[in-house]
């Protein structure tokens, strides 16, 4: 029993080194193998290199399309609308016929006004109103009163010889040289009397004028523009965009007839940044957008440039000329426009697909002595399938474009070669009804 125990103690006792040394033994074979798994691994990426390429520079716009002239017609006199020819979405010429007024008051006026051009010329003795300078001498009034004077000086002289002989009286002499200065009075004011008349005979046909412009106030007319929109080579057109009267309708001097706008061109109106003062000229070309035509793009050019800043939005306004000889653009319209300050900038250019954006970041990786190392960039231009990057990029630079997502700086990388997609085996249907066709 004694024996027993002891070799049981024996045992354990014995046992616990032999553990031990197999414990050791395990633990030293296992460790080399322990660092190869955890060794990080190479991730295979692929790259692109940086290209260097002459991109356009543009400014991002919006703004409202306008008509070149809109114009609110209105009437010059006052009457009753006769007829109104045109409506809404009607296309006028400069000088045609819009609304007719009722003519009838105007043309009263013109002839009681030409009745007193008739009366004047009648004192006058003429048909006509002289276009020239008219001497009034000639006038029977006058040639009357000049004969007077001229009766009235002979008896002057002949009493004056009667007078000298002591055959007259004295009083006779001077009863005649009253005679003639009464003559020469008249004859004075007979002048003057025949140049008033001719002067209200004038101020007469003057009226006559006057009626006749508001009797042809009562046609009221498309507007004529002073000068040809510049790059519009064919026949200027109207278009009517509001009609605000009814035949019968009385109008009142100054009252809206129609509204008409100018369609070709228009006028974008836009407010640029102040940013950009120094980049925007006269004369340069200018994209623009609109939802309508989301895939036809249209081109003007910036035709002026509002010189004063607002300093409230801390923007100057843009006004551009854009052609619209196919009538696909309508003012009032909402657009879109680039600015093109810059065709030829020089910038750096990657694949789309090389940028990763999270978090509000945005940057690239680039592979430098077998490591990835993040820079981070600004976007600029865009194209198909690349896009300008802004940033402190090395000169020769190659960048990451799959992979990025095993990446973080000095992550060991191998470069693989990007796989070439193989083109799908073509499979040729079988006949209906021959299903061993296929087979043959």
């Amino acid at each position: 029993m004694a024996v027993s125990r002891w070799l049981f103690a024996l045992g354990w006792s014995g046992a616990a080194p032999l553990a031990l040394a197999m414990a050791g033994c395990g633990h030293s074979a296992a460790e080399p193998k322990t660092k190869a798994e955890t060794a990080p691994k190479p991730v295979a990426v692929t790259v692109a290199p940086v290209e260097q390429r002459p991109v356009e520079r543009t400014v991002e716009v919006v703004g409202t399309l306008n008509g070149w002239e809109d114009v609110t017609v209105g009437s010059k006199s006052q009457g009753r609308v006769l007829k109104v020819h045109h409506d809404m979405g009607d296309r006028v010429k400069p000088g045609e016929l819009l609304v007719e007024l009722d003519p009838v008051d105007a043309n009263l006026s013109v002839q009681q006004a030409q009745r007193q051009l008739q009366a004047e010329l009648a004192k006058l003795g003429l048909k006509d109103l002289p276009t020239k300078e008219f001497d009034v001498t000639g006038l029977p009034a006058v040639i009357q009163a000049k004969v007077a004077l001229d009766r009235a000086k002979q008896n002057v002289a002949r009493e004056r010889s009667l007078n000298r002989r002591g055959a007259g009286a004295q009083q006779d002499l001077q009863n005649s040289e009253n005679d003639e200065q009464a003559t020469t009075a008249a004859l004075a004011n007979a002048v003057l009397t025949a140049q008033a008349t001719l002067a209200n005979a004038r101020a007469t046909r003057a009226a006559v004028d006057v009626a006749l412009q508001a009797k042809a106030d009562t046609m009221i007319l498309a507007p004529v523009p002073y000068a040809r929109p510049a790059g519009v080579t064919g026949e200027i057109e109207y278009a009517v965009a509001k009609r605000s009267v009814a035949e019968g309708e009385m109008l009142k001097q100054g009252d809206p007839v129609l509204q008409l706008v100018i369609e070709n061109p228009l006028r974008l109106w836009t407010n640029v940044p102040e940013r950009h003062s120094a980049e925007i000229q006269v004369g340069q070309t200018v994209r623009v957008n609109i939802a309508s035509h989301a895939a036809m793009p249209f081109e003007g050019t910036v035709a002026r440039i509002n010189p004063l800043v607002d300093p409230v939005s801390r923007t100057f306004q843009v006004e551009v000329a854009v052609p619209n000889s196919r009538g696909l653009l309508r003012p009032g319209g909402f657009a879109k426009a680039s600015i093109l300050i810059d065709r030829t900038a020089m910038a750096s250019i990657v694949p789309i697909e090389s940028v990763v954006k999270f978090a509000g970041v945005t940057k690239l990786f680039v592979v430098e002595a077998g490591k990835a190392r993040s820079i981070n960039v600004e976007t600029g231009q865009e194209g198909l399938g690349w896009i300008e990057v802004i940033g402190a990029l090395p000169k020769n630079a190659e960048v990451v474009t799959t992979g990025q997502t095993q990446l973080a700086d000095t992550t060991i990388v191998t470069v693989r070669k990007p796989e070439v997609a193989t083109p799908a085996p073509v499979v040729t249907s079988s006949k209906a009804g021959n299903p061993d066709e296929s087979q043959k």
